[in-house]
């Protein structure tokens, strides 16, 4: 009989590691990187909505963190900064102390099981204050919920095909750094302009008199321009359309904090 037992002991001990082996397994959790979409919330989409409805611990800039607040009712909230553990936010000082502190709640959040939400406007990989946090924890797996962009919701308030025009049909989309002094990257706007091809510039705080200078080194006077002010806000958002001779003159040289501006023959 003990000769039996022991060979039935391997058996027994297999069959023992699949029952115990999820009990005995560490709890993981989730991190997300979450697009809540531009403009009114009913841009969403149904997965963010999820995603935050199931979150344990939500990391947000503060007006996100304000506007949403029905939704985060009960939730552990935690101020997300702006550029944490990426180049361009290594310039404010205040934020190496929120990096430590959102891997510490992080770690331990996702190591005790729980899910956590990085929460962004309009489509977080889209020129995103928050994508440092996928370096950071990319041992964590983290997954990103695309959101509505500005891009889309502005050209939906266009209504002219974007990838339409007749001189070029690409589209480029540019922070214009090199409408900033001490700009050093070789994607000058005239550079980028030699094709014609449609340009969007997502930015604040635009030099709009030096991106037209540039832009006349490669489009002619008369190309025309839009500036999309507030887009996806169905009460808010406004369309000005003109021309590089013109713009200056019909937007006032000012831009509202939330705006694109294109151009490109598209637009005729």
């Amino acid at each position: 009989m003990f000769k039996g037992f022991l060979l039935a002991l391997p058996a027994l001990l297999l069959a023992g590691l699949f029952l115990a082996g999820p009990a005995c397994a560490a709890q993981t959790g989730r991190l997300y990187l979450v697009g809540l979409g531009a403009g009114d919330r009913d841009n969403m989409t149904l997965r963010a909505q999820k995603v935050i409805a199931e979150a344990d611990v939500v990391f947000a800039m503060g007006r996100v963190l304000k506007d949403y607040a029905d939704m985060l009712e009960g939730k552990e909230l935690h101020e997300a900064g702006h550029g944490l553990f990426a180049d361009f936010g290594r310039r404010h000082k205040d934020n190496t102390e929120m990096e430590a502190q959102a891997r510490t709640v992080i770690r331990g959040a996702v190591a005790a099981g729980k899910t956590v939400a990085i929460l962004d406007n309009g489509d977080p990989m889209v020129y995103g204050p928050h994508t440092g946090y996928l370096t950071e924890f990319a041992d964590l797996k983290p997954q990103v919920v695309p959101g509505l962009s500005s891009f889309n919701a502005a050209n939906a308030a266009l209504q002219r095909g974007v990838a339409s025009g007749k001189v070029s049909r690409s589209v480029l989309l540019t922070a214009a750094s090199a409408a900033r002094e001490g700009y050093t990257g070789k994607d000058t706007l005239a550079e980028l302009g030699r094709t014609q091809s449609t340009m969007v510039f997502f930015t604040m705080g635009l030099d709009l008199p030096e991106v037209v200078e540039q832009l006349k080194q490669s489009y002619p006077g008369d190309t025309p321009m839009a500036i999309v002010s507030y887009a996806g806000f169905k009460d808010r958002e406004t369309v000005l359309l003109a021309t590089l001779d013109t713009i200056l003159e019909r937007s006032g040289g000012k831009l509202p904090f939330e705006h694109l501006i294109y151009v490109g023959d598209f637009l005729k």
